[in-house]
């Protein structure tokens, strides 16, 4: 079923205009009697019929309010140093799809990619899109966000604020199943670039709390591990699992 993103909650008889209505009648050509839903980007579904359609968009019935059943429970931040080339924006599209809460670039001794002010809103801007449409694809009830830059030490201030830090470092020997297993509801996953992080980050890291992880034996490229990360998080957590009653709503 088609899925969109709407500003306000809508009402019980609606005009679904704009981008989105532009979508509906001349990208997907759909018709008077197709279901789609919308969605309030708080965790809302709103399951309606189009009832009929207009050059600019289309009119809906809503015929059902249902809290999403995709968002996890556990809020999974996802703080990627900046890689070279296109590498983040399918860190962002993936991080989305898998479940993830927000993701936050991140300026780091090693990065190679080195931002001003004006390409750096720029490019927050191209993967807020990419965000949105990920999110739109994989069901998500809301819209992660994608911040704007920061550097790693206030990245990992703000992060000591706000929840857990799960640090990967190719010389951590904490067990990540016993640092997963043992997380809260709000953990933010530091990744390194391409180079890695230095011996200095993973000090300062580690005086904020932060707990050094390996993602095992393997190197993993910088655009991999966050996805090996949160899913493993994820998983540990229960997040993989089909939530009661989904077999009954979704039928083969």
């Amino acid at each position: 079923m088609p899925r969109f993103f709407v500003e306000e909650p809508p009402k019980a008889y609606c005009f679904v205009d704009g981008e989105n209505g532009r979508h509906m009648v001349r990208s997907l050509r759909i018709r008077p009697g197709e279901e789609v839903t919308l969605c309030d980007g708080a965790g809302k579904d709103y399951l309606c019929v189009v009832e009929r359609l207009e050059e600019e968009g289309a009119w809906v019935l809503v015929k059902e309010v249902r809290e999403s059943v995709c968002e996890p429970r556990v809020k999974a931040v996802i703080c990627q140093c900046f890689p070279k080339g296109d590498k983040l924006e399918t860190v962002v599209q993936k991080s989305v799809e898998l479940g993830a809460q927000e993701i936050w670039p991140v300026q780091s001794e090693r990065c190679i990619v080195k931002l001003d002010q004006k390409s750096g809103e720029k490019r927050t801007a191209r993967l807020q899109k990419i965000a949105l449409e990920a999110a739109k694809q994989s069901g998500r009830g809301r819209v992660p966000k994608v911040r704007s830059l920061l550097s790693l030490k206030e990245a990992l201030r703000q992060a000591k604020e706000k929840g857990e830090i799960l640090f990967f470092y190719e010389k951590g020997t904490a067990s990540l199943k016993e640092a997963l297993r043992e997380t809260g509801d709000r953990v933010f996953l530091f990744i390194g670039p391409e180079g890695g992080f230095s011996p200095e980050e993973a000090e300062f890291a580690e005086s904020l709390g932060a707990k050094l992880l390996s993602l095992g034996p393997r190197i993993l490229r910088t655009e991999t591990a966050p996805l090996a990360a949160l899913s493993a998080l994820l998983y540990e957590k229960g997040e993989m699992e089909l939530p009661a009653g989904w077999k009954e709503e979704n039928p083969l």
